[in-house]
């Protein structure tokens, strides 16, 4: 076995795989309904934890008129709070909204509507890799204009739903420039998404980066064969463009080496591991992109 796949071993061994998800909070109302000043009282205690003593804050239940984003369906906006904080003269808006969506279709949905309607999505260049059914999922779009925008959407699947805040900042034109540059450090990651398998209960080891490469692991309960795991993550990376070279198998292990171009366009080695979790069951599976050549 190559010295390359050798180093895989540790990680698709690590016991840090075997993280608890944690359960979604839960809020109970009881006794009689608030009166207004009671729920007004309420809504300030709550937004001065959120922004802090001298701030200001704008309740309005749905969107504002004034910003540039609709949330037509699946999504539901319960209320944008545009804020001040202390000392700071600009307000930024956040946005709470929902969707009878999982987190991915939820994404996916969000993402679609903010580019019909001119928003554009930031090219980040951190790595994604798998994604666990219970990972939260990130966005980030700037808006070009008179008054340009940044956008930042956090959605995070709530079983069938997913609950969705969005982060509007006004920002200047030197700001806008920044986001609109392309980042060109190294390594930019070429790891795409690659989605959980139906059916399974999937916990990620959040993605690392470091100056030769980046990688992500998953570990996947599921009472499907191990080859059938594994297909369902390659046949992904075969549509991002990577192509197979070597196959091995030294055990339970097996390793898949693959050929790509990363997003800079320099030639790149990536692999795919699976192996058994003997502990708690399930499969524990590692992607990388290394070996980048000059």
């Amino acid at each position: 076995m190559s010295k390359k796949l050798s180093l895989l071993l540790p990680l698709l061994a690590s016991s840090a795989l075997a993280q608890t998800v944690p359960a979604a909070p839960t809020v109970t109302l009881s006794g009689p309904a608030p009166t207004p000043a009671q729920a007004q009282k309420l809504a300030e205690r709550l937004l001065l934890s959120n922004f802090g003593p001298g701030s200001q804050a704008e309740v309005t239940y749905g969107l504002p008129a004034a910003l540039p984003l609709k949330l037509p369906a699946p999504f539901e906006v319960a209320a944008t709070v545009r804020a001040k904080y202390s000392g700071n003269s600009n307000p930024f808006y956040r946005v709470f909204a929902s969707a009878p969506l999982g987190a991915s279709a939820a994404r996916d949905a969000l993402q679609a509507q903010l580019t019909a309607q001119g928003w554009k999505m930031q090219q980040s260049g951190q790595p994604i890799g798998f994604e666990g059914n219970y990972q939260p999922n990130f966005l980030n779009f700037y808006r070009e204009g008179s008054t340009p925008f940044a956008l930042n959407a956090n959605i995070i699947g709530t079983g069938g739903s997913s609950n969705v805040e969005i982060v509007l900042n006004p920002i200047g034109q030197q700001q806008l420039a920044q986001l609109k540059k392309q980042p060109n450090y190294m390594p930019r990651s070429s790891l795409p998404l690659l989605r959980a398998l139906p059916g399974s209960k999937s916990a990620v080891k959040y993605p690392a980066t470091g100056p030769s490469g980046s990688l992500s692991s998953v570990w996947v309960q599921t009472d499907k064969a191990a080859g059938e795991v594994f297909n369902h993550y390659s046949a992904q990376l075969k549509a991002a463009g990577w192509k197979a070279l070597t196959d091995t198998a030294t055990g339970p292990l097996r390793v898949v080496t693959y050929g790509l171009k990363d997003l800079n366009g320099r030639e790149a080695l990536g692999t795919l591991g699976i192996r058994p979790w003997e502990k708690d069951g399930g499969y524990v599976l590692t992607v990388s992109v290394q070996g980048f050549k000059p």
